[in-house]
């Protein structure tokens, strides 16, 4: 789809040498398109006169546009066709000058072999480009934000990802009461996130434990397995899995308001801890030794570490324990009799 201004304008015959010398009408029509290839939207500029052996001579000058926004920043600016034209008064037929903006139903060919070829290339390209980009960008995102959550500790994850999402709604919904946004703002929301993930992703990989990512110690040497559970004050963990008097994910009998001390033993290559929940439920997500809860003691026990938990339950009951770093798979119960 082009869209057309056309200026039509009569010329004296007795003044048509006049206006194509130089510095005349036409050789200065000629020279605006320099000016036309600059704007945006231009497709190309057309100039032609009637061959009347007699009578006045009729110029009609085109300018096509890729859009009709373009044609009219172009009208309504100058210099323009018609302001030109109009500077002519001396050479031109009084009351002549016509100025008309019209729609191509359809163009067979583009005005501009240029033009023709960069669209061609943009349809040769734009199906593949587009893919490509949105997977490069939305593996970013995977990847960016696994590594954010997996460092940023406790409910601080949480909270993030509820910010993320936030913003991800009040974005779209920016965007949707706004249809015709301008490009800028559309490509600068783009580059700030952009930024603000690559930022956060360089962050995260260079504050994050080696230890917590491959599960094994800053050494590199290779962990040496433990003596595996023994007495009955003797918990082991494997790769995923407590280990208690050959049980695995056993329940472990206590004596209600007394303290009961457990050895503990990581005979695992990944690093593991022991997280009861004292009062029913667990009261954070990563147990510490100033939690009210029953917590190894270090609460992060590495390949082939050893570590001590002191449980002490006034009320009698069922209570489960887990290792906060593989909840899914280790997990046991208390038995407070």
């Amino acid at each position: 789809m082009e869209y057309i201004q056309t200026v039509l304008v009569q010329i004296e015959a007795s003044r048509l040498e006049q206006a194509s010398a130089p510095g005349g009408l036409l050789a200065e029509v000629d020279e605006h398109r320099n000016f036309l290839k600059q704007q945006s939207g231009f497709r190309d500029l057309r100039v032609t006169r009637s061959i009347n052996p007699e009578g006045n001579v009729l110029i009609v000058v085109e300018t096509r546009w890729s859009d009709d926004s373009s044609l009219v920043r172009y009208e309504t600016g100058s210099p323009n066709a018609a302001s030109i034209v109009g500077k002519h008064s001396d050479v031109i037929v009084a009351d002549s000058l016509q100025v008309l903006d019209m729609e191509a139903l359809r163009t067979e060919s583009s005005w501009a072999p240029q033009d023709a070829a960069a669209s061609a290339r943009t349809r040769v390209m734009m199906p593949l480009l587009i893919p490509t980009g949105v997977l490069a960008f939305m593996l970013l995102v995977i990847y960016g934000l696994s590594r954010i959550y997996l460092e940023v500790s406790g409910n601080g994850a949480v909270a993030l990802a509820t910010g993320i999402a936030i913003g991800v709604l009040l974005i779209a919904m920016y965007f949707a009461a706004n249809p015709k946004a301008p490009g800028w703002q559309i490509g600068g929301v783009v580059v700030v996130l952009a930024g603000l993930l690559i930022g956060g992703t360089i962050w995260a990989v260079t504050e994050e434990d080696p230890a917590h990512v491959t599960g094994e110690e800053p050494t590199g040497q290779e962990p040496t397995p433990g003596p595996g559970a023994g007495g009955p004050d003797d918990i082991a963990m494997g790769d995923n899995f407590f280990d208690h008097e050959g049980t695995k994910n056993p329940t472990i009998t206590v004596a209600a308001g007394k303290e009961s001390k457990f050895s503990i033993t990581n005979d695992g290559k990944a690093i593991h801890n022991m997280h009861v929940a004292g009062e029913g439920s667990y009261d954070t997500t990563q147990c510490a030794p100033s939690d009210d809860d029953p917590c190894s003691d270090p609460n992060i026990i590495p390949s082939g570490g050893e570590a001590e938990i002191t449980i002490l339950i006034a009320e009698a009951g069922s209570y489960d324990f887990r290792c906060d770093f593989h909840p899914a798979e280790m997990t046991g119960k208390i038995q407070v009799e």
